[in-house]
């Protein structure tokens, strides 16, 4: 029964925080979680956590000394961090701006998120693909992505045929430092590969029952649509241990402009989700 408790495998991927940071933080004393099992040691985490895990992240990548990251959560003094935030260097200057509209974005969406995307539950079939994969920190995700897709839809013209739909990716249901991703292509019809075809394969995305929300914009601030979802998940229905999945609507190659940018955020969610979830908006 959704109860907005999160394992710490889900909060990790709602987050885009690695399992290893989040023991690491929880160990310093900034983001500890709710619950945990006394017998199994097990983390859990409320929904309403990634709040912080967002500030956290956004702050960390900053370069912000963990001290300095803990006295602004526990503060929750705008004042407060604006001042540490200076003291940090010159360098900041320039960003301050941005971090500050970044946390309040983050505020908003996290307690509000049905009145900025909605969610909304599919069946998705089974489909064939060609697909590369690779081993990637998530700093190289882009550079990854453009080299597997200049592969795949090469193999797909000299094979002489169309995609069977957008382009897509699968990333694992949990944040590690390098993760298994999967850069795919969707087949209209069976084909067989040539001998020289490289590090691409024949693959298959399965069947299942997700949770989709479309992400609007660039990739840089796809952390903040991952959030809303998994809170959305830890609320209203039950998530599965299955890879989490990108379809790039409209990607860089159908739009210059990154606004443009049109990206499905389908996360699996357990056999037999009811019906009563189904209320997108709620």
């Amino acid at each position: 029964m959704p109860n907005g408790l999160m394992s710490i495998g889900m909060f990790s991927r709602s987050s885009l925080l690695s399992i290893k940071a989040l023991r690491a933080y929880h160990a310093a004393g900034i983001l500890v979680p709710a619950q945990i099992d006394p017998a199994t040691g097990y983390r859990a985490y409320l929904a309403s956590q990634l709040t912080d895990a967002a500030v956290l992240r956004r702050l960390r990548d900053l370069d912000l000394p963990l001290s300095d990251v803990g006295e602004i959560l526990r503060a929750r003094d705008p004042d407060l961090t604006r001042k540490i935030l200076i003291g940090h260097g010159d360098l900041l200057q320039e960003r301050l701006a941005r971090i500050a509209q970044a946390v309040d974005e983050i505020h908003s969406g996290i307690e509000h998120p049905a009145s900025l995307t909605p969610v909304h539950i599919r069946e998705e079939p089974a489909i064939q693909t060609v697909e590369y994969r690779g081993r990637v920190r998530e700093a190289a995700f882009a550079t990854f992505l453009d080299t597997a897709y200049a592969a795949l839809y090469e193999m797909l013209g000299r094979l002489g045929m169309p995609p069977g739909g957008p382009s897509g990716a699968l990333y694992p249901p949990v944040v590690e430092d390098v993760e298994d991703v999967v850069a795919y292509l969707p087949l209209a019809t069976a084909v067989q590969l040539p001998d020289n075809r490289g590090p691409l394969a024949l693959g298959e995305v399965p069947a299942a029952t997700v949770a989709v929300l479309t992400h609007h914009g660039d990739y840089d601030s796809i952390a903040g649509s991952y959030q809303l979802l998994g809170r959305w998940v830890a609320e209203h229905a039950v998530s599965a241990d299955l890879q989490v999945r990108e379809i790039y609507l409209i990607s860089p190659a159908e739009a210059q402009d990154p606004r443009h940018y049109r990206t499905e955020i389908c996360w699996p969610l357990a056999t037999g989700t009811s019906a009563d979830t189904r209320g997108g908006d709620s």
